[in-house]
């Protein structure tokens, strides 16, 4: 579905009203509108408390974002500026058809640069054009014989991501195997192959075949700076971003498995240890060029799972007792544990646990700064001090309303307000922890377009280069031969108007 002309505003929900429920993921073909002119003007007579913006001189010349002191291999950290106009207006519409009743395809893998947006579909990666009339528009396509297996959210600062996918056993990683497409079961094809991507143009940089891989069906990747690393169970190993030369490799039996990695600004291994039905954790600081632990931190014992919240400053998450992640641990730069924060989880949005998946890297709904973390709860944000692991302050979302954390852009912290038929428009803000100031970045009305697509335990949303956008993690298809042919929202974006 295109688009069309630019999206002319139109006012939000009268206050007080509130829609029926979106309809079934796939059958949406609303677009996204402008929000109008009337609801920027309340905003402007201080209808909602935004903060003010930082001085002039604090940004570039040309208004986008810049990553300081950064090679270009290592993994980008986006400070956003506030783009032209806050009013949002229509970026990327991605629609897919699925023909097969109760046929589900893996939507893995979202990521955005200042000029592309790729989406992962089956054994697909899209790229859109940012900045075009035509929102659904194919800039290129990357196909892959097999489906894909595992995917890291990491970018590098010139714009490439790793995957790994199903191949089709000829050794290369390469052209249309028979039984590939999106289709194609990943639970029954090995995921045997490593590769590197450009953002920007769909090229594939590099493609391996990491050895002992062969077999496994569950893959874990991540990057941190330089270095792409990846765990299958029964080994690991780390490849260099550029090239793609092999660093190092650990396929030796032993009674620790790597269960994966983390990555971004460090890295993390996670082992289980011992019986696989009742297995002790350690969470290790890797070198990365090397292989070689740094530290070692040992779970206690009778924790049911463990992920990897962030690498630097490192933080996990477990299940004490339980298969629901019940606390978070901040360990400092020796690895000892520096506070425990014990979770509310009838009211926080935590989203950790991906079932039937290998990746341990996963709490994407919790933000880590480097003094603070930040997850939502209920109608708020709530921060907590990492070196004491007490509550060190909260963002109220407006009344009626929910908040999320995003990502952090330096300092202050990106989040997300649905609308939700309340009478006020969707919204991308930048949150100060010092300050509790709120500077708006986005305002739109995101319709049921967005509204399928914003729960963030369930899909992606993303904040880049002053876009955001919301895509699905899986996509259904139709329930009934009645509805075959009809249309499922894969990807939707937003940017500003100015």
């Amino acid at each position: 579905m295109s688009f069309g002309p630019p999206p002319t505003p139109y006012n939000a929900p009268a206050p007080g009203t509130r829609p029926g429920p979106p309809p079934r993921s796939g059958r949406r073909r609303a677009a996204i509108g402008a929000v109008a002119a009337a609801v920027l003007v309340a905003l402007a007579a201080g209808l909602w408390a935004f903060g003010t913006e930082g001085a002039d001189g604090d940004s570039p010349p040309d208004g986008r974002p810049v990553a300081a002191r950064q090679a270009p291999d290592d993994i980008r950290e986006t400070v956003e500026t506030r783009p032209p106009s806050v009013e949002g207006t229509a970026a990327v519409s991605y629609e897919e058809t699925l023909r097969t009743v109760g046929q589900n395809v893996p939507a893995m893998g979202t990521w955005a640069t200042d000029t592309v947006l790729a989406k992962g579909f089956g054994n697909e990666i899209k790229g859109f054009r940012l900045g075009d009339s035509d929102t659904s528009a194919i800039a290129w396509r990357l196909t892959l014989p097999g489906p894909l297996c595992a995917v890291t959210r990491h970018v590098s600062v010139d714009g490439r991501t790793a995957i790994a996918y199903a191949g089709n056993g000829n050794g290369k990683g390469e052209g249309a195997g028979a039984d590939g497409g999106p289709d194609a079961d990943p639970l029954t094809r090995p995921c045997d192959r490593l590769a590197v991507f450009d953002i920007d143009t769909g090229k594939k940089l590099w493609d391996t075949k990491p050895a002992g891989a062969g077999s496994s069906l569950a893959v874990n990747v991540t990057m941190t700076d330089g270095t792409v690393v990846t765990a299958w169970g029964e080994g690991s190993a780390a490849y260099e971003l550029t090239g793609g030369k092999r660093l190092w490799a650990d396929t030796d039996p032993s009674a620790c498995a790597d269960e994966g990695f983390a990555g971004g600004r460090a890295l993390l291994a996670l082992l289980s240890c011992g019986d696989s039905a009742n297995p002790t954790y350690r969470v290790q600081k890797i070198d990365p060029r090397t292989g070689d632990a740094e530290w070692t931190y040992r779970v206690a014992r009778g924790v049911q799972g463990v992920y990897l919240v962030s690498s630097s400053p490192a933080v996990i998450a477990v299940a004490a007792g339980d298969f629901v992640v019940t606390d978070l641990i901040s360990l400092d730069e020796r690895g000892k544990g520096r506070a425990t924060i014990r979770l509310n989880r009838d009211h926080q949005v935590i989203d950790c646990d991906r079932t039937f998946s290998a990746v341990v890297e996963s709490c994407d709904a919790i933000v880590v700064g480097d003094k603070r973390l930040y997850l939502s709860e209920e109608d708020h944000i709530v921060s907590y001090d990492l070196a004491t692991g007490r509550t060190a302050g909260k963002f109220d979302a407006p009344a009626g309303g929910e908040m999320h954390p995003l990502e952090m852009s330096g300092e202050q912290l990106i989040a997300y307000r649905p609308g939700r038929g309340l009478g006020r428009p969707d919204a991308v803000v930048a949150l100060d922890p010092e300050t509790r100031e709120e500077t708006p970045l986005l305002l739109f009305a995101g319709g049921p377009e967005v509204a399928g697509l914003d729960d963030p335990a369930h899909n992606d949303i993303l904040y880049e280069h002053g876009r955001v956008f919301f895509c699905a993690r899986t996509v259904a298809g139709p329930v009934s031969d009645g509805e075959v042919g009809g249309t499922d929202q894969v990807a939707v974006g937003v940017e500003s108007a100015g």
